[in-house]
């Protein structure tokens, strides 16, 4: 029984240390992802097995097809290694990054660890008397003194912190605080690797309901009261909206969102009938188009978005007015003046926001969020410039593609 449970245990971790993971491969600059099938550390420097689909065919290749790959935070670089008389390329693993990057390679030889120099040569570093401790410092421009004072071991991670504390002693000496702006890279940054890497929905549809609060200017000069020459109304909002990933390595969607909206209001003065009555009826459809970029990966994400919108106006006879005269003294006669004005059809405007998701699941999540927007020439030469607040809330549906 013993013996069954040993065999399950290791059948269990081979098949976590060795399974599929997503991530991407680089060919002539290009990046494409998929998923690689994890390997040991001494084949994972000779081949890369990557599959474009979780259950297509496994593609193995060597370091002279590909230019690099990665998954999670690994990432192998293809770099030519002297072995012998000959020149060769290995995949080295990518430990740290930066104007001089530091490679590890694990091959039946033992680990080794390397150090990208000036002339973009691979400079290998010397564990005997520490002395890659001094060869850092000197690539990182970082007084010797303080070598003798850094106590790491020569492997993954005393490397990594031995580069950290010479970086920082580096920059207190040159620019006198610790922090410096990398140069500009042309390759994918790490923030953009490790989203390529994630498992995104090819598209997200948004279901909400919330509130919208009118704010309309008017130039009517028919003798109403001042108080109302600027319509203030509420309206139930519906809306549904699709994103869809434009840009493949950041989390920017095409944010496509359908509303509606009714504002009624209706403001009186005076006796019955009353002397002054101005009404608003307007039912509207609104087509914000935006990009929207989200912030975060956990269980909570924020996003902002902006963009413009189009509304479509349903009805007719959006504003109207009455005003009751003086009864006439002879006849009895009392005026009553009348009018109603029509807004546009289309109206452009322009719009913007911020909200949060909170996810259920992998597929589920609450959203809410707050629009502001700006519609122009409503009523041509009566209104000024429309302004709409939203707030909203509901849920989204994350739609992935299906594995073949």
């Amino acid at each position: 029984m013993k013996r069954l449970i040993l065999f399950l245990i290791i059948i269990g971790s081979g098949k976590v240390i060795f399974a599929q993971k997503l991530g991407y491969i680089q060919n002539d600059s290009a990046y494409y992802s998929g998923y690689i099938h994890t390997q040991s550390e001494t084949s994972s420097s000779k081949t890369c097995r990557y599959s474009q689909e979780a259950k297509s065919g496994i593609v193995t290749y060597n370091p002279d097809q590909i230019l690099s790959y990665g998954y999670g935070k690994t990432d192998y670089i293809s770099l030519k290694s002297i072995s012998g008389n000959d020149t060769v390329n290995k995949f080295f693993e990518a430990i740290v990054q930066g104007d001089h990057p530091v490679y590890y390679l694990n091959e039946t030889s033992g680990k080794q660890f390397y150090i990208l120099g000036d002339k973009k040569e691979l400079v290998e570093l010397v564990n005997k008397s520490r002395e890659y401790k001094y060869q850092l410092a000197k690539y990182f421009d970082a007084p010797t003194e303080i070598v003798p004072g850094i106590h790491t071991r020569f492997n993954r991670r005393g490397i990594q912190k031995t580069i950290k504390i010479l970086k920082l002693a580096g920059w207190e000496t040159v620019y006198g605080v610790s922090e410096k702006v990398d140069p500009t890279q042309k390759s994918l940054s790490i923030k953009q690797k490790r989203w390529l890497r994630m498992k995104k929905p090819v598209a997200i549809v948004s279901l909400q309901s919330g509130y919208t609060f009118q704010r309309l200017p008017l130039n009517l000069k028919t003798g109403l009261p001042s108080a109302w020459d600027v319509l203030k109304a509420t309206s139930m909002t519906y809306s549904m909206a699709i994103d869809i990933s434009i840009i493949k390595y950041w989390p920017v969607t095409y944010h496509q969102e359908i509303c509606f909206n009714k504002f009624v209001s209706d403001y009186k003065q005076g006796s019955m009938p009353p002397d002054f009555q101005l009404i608003q009826n307007s039912s509207i459809i609104s087509l914000p188009a935006m990009l929207r970029y989200t912030l975060g990966r956990n269980k909570f994400t924020g996003f902002i978005n902006a963009g413009l919108q189009i509304d479509v106006v349903l009805n007719k006879n959006n504003v109207g007015w009455l005003i009751v005269g003086s009864e006439d003294k002879i006849s009895g006669a009392v005026p009553v003046t009348t009018d109603y004005l029509d807004y546009k059809t289309f109206l452009p405007g322009i719009t913007g926001g911020f909200g949060i998701n909170f996810k259920l699941n992998k597929k589920l999540a609450l959203t809410s969020e707050f629009r502001y927007s700006s519609v122009f020439s409503v009523l041509e030469g009566k209104a000024g410039t429309e302004r709409l607040s939203v707030l909203k809330a509901g849920i989204t549906y994350n739609i992935f593609k299906k594995q073949k």
